[in-house]
């Protein structure tokens, strides 16, 4: 179970590893689910520049599941809901899907955590960030979107400190609705993937994390298993646990902790636990920055960026002719688990 002290809670979040965002975390995971279900053969794989201590950790990115794999993916067991916890779930998942539907726009700054197995300790042991990050997230409905780190600090073992990254900049891209703009530091590009017409306007909705906006409660229900875990005495959060069904899920992330505001359920907070459960990333917004359905130029956010000097302009089209058929995502186990 998660702790926020009541005083310094960014501070808790950066040492405790806890904490989760996010309206958007279906956005962070958007750009790369979109150029996952582009062929492979459209979309070049970026290398990664060693930084100084490990390699460097980057969002969640969707990947292809063998059939192998598919055998080897369990659903880590959850406590099976007493009749009163499921009515509930129904009546904030109800509630939380009226509320979603009716943003049209949101943008806020974010901060960023990543923790990992070179992530260090302090004094009494307790883990800490491996990195830290801050950045800026925008959000149209159905399907523009905008994500972009703009300050990162990695942890320097031999100075015991969080010292700024300036090798590269940050994770950076844009949807415009017909297309993801992404920039590939390392490689020095922009790239434009055109999308085909039937993922635009549901990109968002239909990305590996639909928690927050266009989030359906049959759809979270059908695809994760979910329960309210909110600590006793707190009252002005929802916590909520989502441990996916589906082998396509499982794939991207092995569970989700969300923290939405009772007032208004808003994300608050985000943690995303990697397939293995032992990396995880963690999310916070800064509501003083939150605008919601106010505050956006939806030409300029989300069109084209320009090119970079120095950066080439790379054009990958979304492929023509019949999509391939559909196939039914392989699905885990049918019955919940056994309890804890």
């Amino acid at each position: 179970m998660f702790r926020i002290r009541p005083t310094s809670a960014r501070r808790n979040i950066l040492r405790r590893g806890f904490v989760f965002t996010i309206c958007g975390g279906s956005l962070f995971c958007m750009c790369s689910t979109i150029l996952a279900q582009v062929p492979a053969s459209r979309v070049g794989k970026s290398p990664q520049s060693p930084p100084r201590q490990a390699p460097a950790q980057t969002a969640v990115q969707p990947k292809a599941v063998s059939p192998e794999t598919q055998e080897r993916i369990k659903v880590a067991p959850v406590q099976q809901l007493s009749p009163a916890e499921s009515a509930a779930l129904e009546r904030l998942l109800a509630a939380w899907e009226a509320r979603s539907s009716a943003v049209t726009t949101w943008s806020c700054s974010f901060h960023k955590w990543e923790y990992n197995t070179w992530s260090p300790a302090d004094t009494k042991g307790e883990q800490l960030a491996w990195s830290e990050n801050t950045g800026e997230l925008k959000y149209a409905s159905p399907d523009k979107g905008l994500f972009r780190i703009k300050e990162s600090k990695q942890w320097n073992a031999q100075t015991r400190r969080y010292e700024q990254r300036t090798d590269q900049p940050g994770e950076h891209w844009v949807s415009s609705g017909t297309s993801i703009y992404e920039f590939r530091h390392a490689e020095r590009q922009l790239r434009e993937t055109k999308l085909p017409p039937e993922m635009r306007g549901r990109a968002i909705s239909d990305g590996p994390l639909p928690f927050v906006f266009g989030a359906k409660a049959e759809t979270l229900k059908t695809r994760y298993f979910m329960r309210i875990i909110t600590p006793p005495g707190v009252a002005d959060q929802v916590w909520l646990e989502a441990i996916p069904r589906w082998q396509g899920d499982a794939a991207n992330f092995s569970k989700v902790e969300l923290i939405l505001q009772s007032r208004d359920l808003m994300p608050f907070a985000m943690q995303i636990y990697k397939p293995g459960g032992q990396d995880r990333d963690v999310y916070q917004f800064d509501s003083k920055t939150s605008l919601i359905d106010k505050g956006l130029d939806l030409i300029r956010d989300f069109s084209k960026p320009s090119t970079p000097l120095g950066y080439t302009f790379i054009l990958e089209d979304a492929p023509t002719g019949p999509p391939a058929p559909a196939v039914a995502p392989e699905r885990l186990p049918q019955t919940a688990p056994r309890s804890l």
